[in-house]
This record gives C-alpha cells, structure tokens and sequence, in this order.
C-alpha cells in the first residue's frame, strides 16, 4: 500500500515537473517568435526606408543625365514594388513593417497584393497620386498579380503607358499614367555594416550602413553619381527596368552580369574619373555637392590609413579626393 502511494508520489511529481517544463517551453516559444516579428520589423522598415532614400535621390540623377546614358535608357513610372514573396519566410510577418503608414489594408487577407514600396519625388508616380503603402490591384487590367507584377510593370514601361488599381484605405483608387525617359540603373540597398557603395554595370548598391553614416543628401547623391559614372563610362552597362529593382532584398549583392564584366579591372584613374564626373551628373541634377567631401573627411577618422595613397590601394588617398572634389564642384558650379 505504502508502496503504491509512493509510486503515485513520484509519478504525480514528475507529471508537474513536466507540465511546468511543457508551459515554460510553450511561454518561451512564444516570447521567441514574438522577438522574432519584433526585430525583423526592425528590419524590414529600415530597409524599405533607406530605399525611399535612394530611390527619391537616384531619380533626379538618372533623369537629368539620360543624355549620357543613351544605351541605358529606359521608361520609368518612378515606383518600386515588392511582395511579400521576396521575402524569406521567416521575415513574411513583417511585409508590412515595409511601408510608412499602418492604416486598414494591412491584414492577412491582403497579402497576395504587391505594396508600393517607393513613389520617386517629381516622379509621373508621384504627380498623378499613387502612395507608398498602396496595395496594386490591377495593372493594366490583369488582376493575377501573386507571381507576375514585376513582368506586367515591365511590360506597361515597354509601352510607356500605365494604368494601375491600388487599394488604400479599403477604397480602390485607377491612375493611368505615362512613363519618363531615365538611366536604368536601378540603386538598391544592400545589408553591410561598412559604409560603402558599388556598381556592377546594371545596379548601383548602396549598403545600409552607408545611410547612418552619411551626414546630408550631399553625400549620398555623391556616391550615387560615383558608381553611375563607372556603369556607363568603365562598365558599359545597358541597364535594366526600373521594375526589376528589389526594395525590400536582403540577398542582392553586385554581380557579373556579363561575360565582359570579367574584363573590367578598376584602376586609380578611373577611380578619380568616377569622382570628379560623379559630381558634374549630380550638379546637373541640381543637388549641391559643396559638402560632399566631408564624406572621405569622416572616413578618415575611422580609418586614417586612407587618407594618403598607396600602391597598394586603388583607390586614391582621401585627401587627395576631397581637394579634388571640392575644386570640381566650385568649377562646375561657375561653369553653368
């Protein structure tokens, strides 16, 4: 009998140990996946933010200089798309962390809709009403969206003509809208921890941490003028369609994206050419570079070494491309 009690002892005993395990298990899980959601919110807004940030300013470059990049041309609408498919599936429950106002349309039954992710400034997009955080209905008529709205797009810039129905604030609003001639060199973030910019003759990448460094639009623009020079001038890209721009990638990275790419090699030359043309494409965007060199000044107190020239860099030391930069601008400027 006392036997039998005992044996019941134990069991009940290990059972609440169990339960206690089982809940705290359950508790952390939870705690785990809602941390999860948290910080790829994190992610996703800032991601989508910096690409707003490069988006409104590469437009006014790629606008302003389509006379240099005449093998690149391409039509553009002036807005970015992205689906929660682009996403890897455990940042899918932050879609819609990617747009900068929370409002009705963002609940599970509309997660088949593509989102605007960028409206360019004085972009047709922008002029005609379309917003970021608008939910694409429609284009040009086709409703079957889930797989193929980057190839719809792709198709109205082809034929300079769009007609779009997006979903804001459970209302469904049409534009028709027509394309403006730009660069096609899309400029994409791209996730890094040391500030810094590339091209790899079809997409300009920015990294994320490029954003908190900067100080100004100054900066940025001038490194978005840096890298278009070496696509045109040094790469000889063709471009691709404003539509194949990924906003919201985490993956996307320069690339060869020709056969010929293997054969471009950077030299400290062009690297000087890619400086000094880069402030002449963004000057004649109307966006100051006065202040652009306070970039390469800054880099230099986390990494003096850059600051003279060495053999064994190709890139030239930064003093030696602040000074150069600064005379440009100033020339340029009078020049005008």
């Amino acid at each position: 009998m006392h036997k039998n009690l005992i044996l019941l002892a134990v069991y009940l005993l290990l059972s609440s140990c169990s339960t206690v395990q089982e809940d705290n298990l359950i508790l952390n899980n939870f705690t785990y996946q809602k941390e999860a959601v948290l910080q790829g919110n994190e992610v996703i807004s800032a991601v989508s933010s910096a690409s707003r940030k490069l988006h409104d300013i590469a437009w006014q470059i790629m606008k302003a200089n389509k006379d240099f990049c005449l093998k690149a041309n391409i039509n553009a609408f002036g807005l970015m798309a992205s689906s929660y498919g682009d996403l890897e599936t455990s940042l899918q429950p932050s879609f819609w962390a990617a747009t900068p106002n929370i409002n009705n349309n963002h609940n599970k039954n509309f997660l088949e809709f593509p989102m605007i992710i960028s409206v360019a400034r004085n972009s047709p997009a922008e002029k005609i009403g379309l917003l970021e955080g608008d939910l694409i209905y429609a284009i040009n008529g086709n409703k079957n969206l889930k797989n193929n709205f980057r190839s719809l797009l792709k198709n109205a810039e082809n034929n300079n003509f769009l007609n779009i129905t997006v979903l804001r604030n459970e209302k469904y609003y049409t534009y028709e809208l027509k394309a403006e001639t730009i660069c096609g060199y899309p400029v994409q973030v791209m996730i890094s921890p040391i500030p810094n910019a590339y091209a790899d003759g079809s997409k300009i990448f920015i990294t994320i941490a490029t954003l908190d460094f900067i100080e100004n639009d100054q900066e940025l623009a001038f490194l978005i003028g840096h890298e278009l020079v070496h696509n045109i001038y040094h790469y000889g890209g063709n471009g691709i369609s404003e539509s194949e721009a990924l906003p919201l990638t985490l993956t996307d990275s320069p690339s060869l994206r020709s056969l010929g790419d293997i054969f471009v090699f950077q030299t400290g030359t062009k690297e000087s050419e890619a400086d000094l043309l880069g402030v002449e494409f963004v000057l004649r965007a109307g966006i100051r570079q006065d202040k652009a060199a306070n970039y390469f000044r800054r880099l230099s107190i986390y990494m003096p070494i850059l600051m003279k020239d060495s053999l064994y860099r190709i890139h030239p030391g930064n003093i030696k491309r602040a000074v150069e930069i600064d005379i440009k601008a100033k020339k340029f400027k009078e020049g005008m």
